[in-house]
């Protein structure tokens, strides 16, 4: 790792070389041996390819210069692999170096948070305790999962008088105890830390949460409904009569987490850029909505506000269930669902995982202990997300020919461009503008700025040409290529019980998203830019002036750089028994007792970002579910609630 940091930035325009003055290898090591035990081998072996990609010659062992010389040669290269395998390299040295003070300070960029003037601090609701004790405890519904979907579950089951149980693996964290270093953050708050990844041509990074609260605590924090033309979709094609009917479930959640479009005048200059070069191009679109009320400034989305301005489920809907009688627990993994007679009783779970920041730090990379702790419960509202949900009912024995199936995730590109102006994305709203111009093309456009960390990696060239992009990433814009997927992949469950992630992006959407491309790049010139970079393997940059020719070149799936955040539809809803693992009530198939409260659920691709739709769909499945058991009868309350 040492040698390729040192070939990939390796000092130039000012700033200071990785591994020569920025250390890069040590740091990443202590990072690596806090990752699942399957994602350190494919980083050991991909080291292992690197070190001999050179043959007859040792990678290692070559000039600095001969090394940047081949990976620039390997970035450009036909062979998909190749890129591959030059974009972890930048990625995973650039989450080292980016975090750096020298590093941030010569590019003057800086991760912080901000209300406008006068608004008070937000408050945030007491979850109570979240320690897991005895040998379990139980309860009349048990949620499997603690974000959009989870959260909400819990609220509308609590409120409804029912004892609700909240299960999340992750710690708890709150604005006293985010972490700024992101080679601690992404352990402590992603699954896999931050590199789950889809195999596929191309393959795809698809980070979600792991922490109390889910993705929402990690995400952007932006507010969509879901196109009409889709919920009509749900309803008619496959059966959920009530899509079309959850605007008062939309509203409810947009007072409840203070759904606000951002101010055009706060935004920040990168959203700005794009709004200015839709409006040139007579495009359509506008600031977006998002549930931070009056936050004016975001950079450290990805590992939590650090005011908690952004009502992530931890700080609205969970404190909320919790005023309600609700309980949460941390650190408790649900291994798999129990059963009797086809009817639902409760969870076999694992117990003694770190429930805050601090018992994570401790924990230093060491396998944390763990117990079992069993709950019972008359029911089980699995809220995992669209891997974690599949990934519980397959181990628990429950089959469908659709389960892991039909998994979308909304692949993404991220076009950056240099501008002759400063842009200084991280002042301002990360996320901050759509354009919907070519939404019935399958292509929605959001101004996106991610930190440097998170983001540099996507800076075309190595050496000289990217050092002196990364010094100037204070001119960099950017603008995130969003697509309403048809293609599809699949989630399951290898013997070792890890999980694999498949996805297979059709050529015809292949070239969707080759036009999406184009379409920012066309906004990043008309905004003023003088080149643009596109994430495409045959052409790195591209000039202004040569957008037709972009245009016409003959790309496929293979030569994209794509990432996703949107994983769904891997348990689908629907009235066919057949081609729908749960009902539109969300109960599971199969499984008297059973229920679906997340992503998983979505019929089909919602097309923009899912928080809101996952919300919606969760209180209608926690509002049948609450009207189910109101039905059957209360269960005898314990006095403790806990096993003994």
């Amino acid at each position: 790792m040492r040698a390729v940091a040192e070939a990939v930035v390796p000092g130039f325009n000012g700033l200071p070389a990785a591994e020569a003055e920025v250390p890069v290898a040590e740091p990443l090591a202590r990072f690596l041996s806090r990752l699942p035990t399957r994602t350190v081998s494919l980083v050991r072996w991909a080291l292992r390819i690197f070190e001999w990609v050179t043959f007859p010659w040792r990678f290692s062992r070559l000039s600095v210069e001969s090394r940047s010389a081949y990976l620039e040669k390997m970035e450009r290269s036909g062979l998909s692999a190749y890129r591959d395998l030059v974009l972890l390299a930048k990625l995973l040295t650039m989450v080292g170096y980016g975090r750096d003070p020298r590093v941030t300070a010569k590019v003057g960029s800086e991760a912080r948070c901000g209300v406008r003037e006068g608004t008070p601090p937000p408050e945030v609701g007491p979850l109570g305790d979240l320690t897991p004790r005895g040998d379990g405890e139980q309860c009349d519904v048990a949620v499997v999962g603690s974000g959009a979907g989870g959260a909400v579950a819990a609220a509308v089951l609590a409120e409804a008088g029912l004892d609700v149980l909240v299960l999340e693996s992750g710690p708890y964290l709150n604005h006293a105890d985010y972490p700024t270093d992101p080679l601690i953050g992404l352990p402590m708050m992603y699954r896999d830390g931050g590199m789950t990844v889809a195999s596929g041509r191309p393959a795809i990074p698809v980070p979600v949460g792991r922490t109390v609260g889910g993705t929402t605590v990690i995400n952007s924090g932006t507010c969509f409904h879901a196109p009409e033309e889709v919920l009509r979709e749900w309803r008619d094609s496959d059966g959920v009569g009530w899509a079309t009917e959850i605007d008062p479930d939309y509203a409810a959640a947009e007072e409840m987490l203070a759904v606000t479009p951002v101010d055009p005048e706060r935004m920040g200059r990168n959203g700005q850029l794009c709004m200015e070069g839709a409006a040139a191009l007579g495009a359509s679109g506008g600031p977006i909505s998002r549930n931070a009320g009056d936050c004016v400034q975001c950079s450290s989305c990805p590992l939590g506000c650090r005011l908690d301005a952004k009502r992530a489920s931890h700080v609205s809907y969970l404190p909320r269930a919790v005023a309600a009688g609700a309980r949460v627990r941390a650190g408790v993994q649900a291994l798999r669902v129990l059963s009797e007679g086809g009817r639902v009783t409760g969870l076999a779970c694992r117990a003694g995982l770190p429930t805050d920041a601090a018992e994570e730090l401790a924990r230093d990379g060491r396998p944390a202990r763990g117990r079992p702790w069993e709950v019972r419960a008359r029911a089980v509202v699995s809220a995992g997300g669209a891997f974690g949900t599949p990934e519980l009912l397959m181990r628990s024995g429950i089959s469908h020919p659709a389960l892991g199936r039909n998994l979308h995730i909304h692949p993404a590109a991220w076009i950056g461009a240099r501008y002759p102006e400063e842009v200084r994305g991280w002042e301002g709203i990360m996320q901050s503008y759509y354009v919907d111009q070519w939404q019935p093309q399958g292509i929605l456009l959001e101004a996106t700025f991610t930190p440097l960390s998170f983001g540099a990696q996507w800076l075309p060239g190595i050496g000289e040409a990217f050092s002196d992009r990364v010094a100037n990433f204070d001119q960099i814009g950017s603008i995130g290529v969003h697509l309403h997927d048809r293609s599809s992949g699949r989630v399951r469950s290898a013997a070792d019980g890890s999980l694999r992630l498949s996805y297979r992006l059709s050529a015809d959407e292949a070239r969707t998203l080759q036009f999406g491309i184009a379409r920012a790049a066309e906004i990043h010139f008309a905004a003023g830019a003088t080149e643009v970079y596109p994430n495409v393997g045959a052409c790195t940059v591209i000039e202004r002036g040569k957008l037709a020719e972009f245009e016409a070149m003959d790309l496929t799936a293979g030569d994209l750089r794509l990432e996703a955040f949107h994983p769904m539809s891997s348990a689908r809803m629907g009235a066919d028994p057949a081609t729908t693992v749960t009902d539109p009530s969300g109960a599971a198939r199969g499984a008297e007792g059973l229920y679906v409260a997340d992503a998983s659920l979505f019929p089909s691709s919602v097309g923009v970002n899912p928080m809101m739709t996952v919300i919606a769909c969760a209180s209608r499945v926690a509002s049948g579910l609450a009207a189910s058991l109101a039905e059957t009868g209360r269960a005898s309350a314990s006095p403790t609630r806990a096993l003994a």
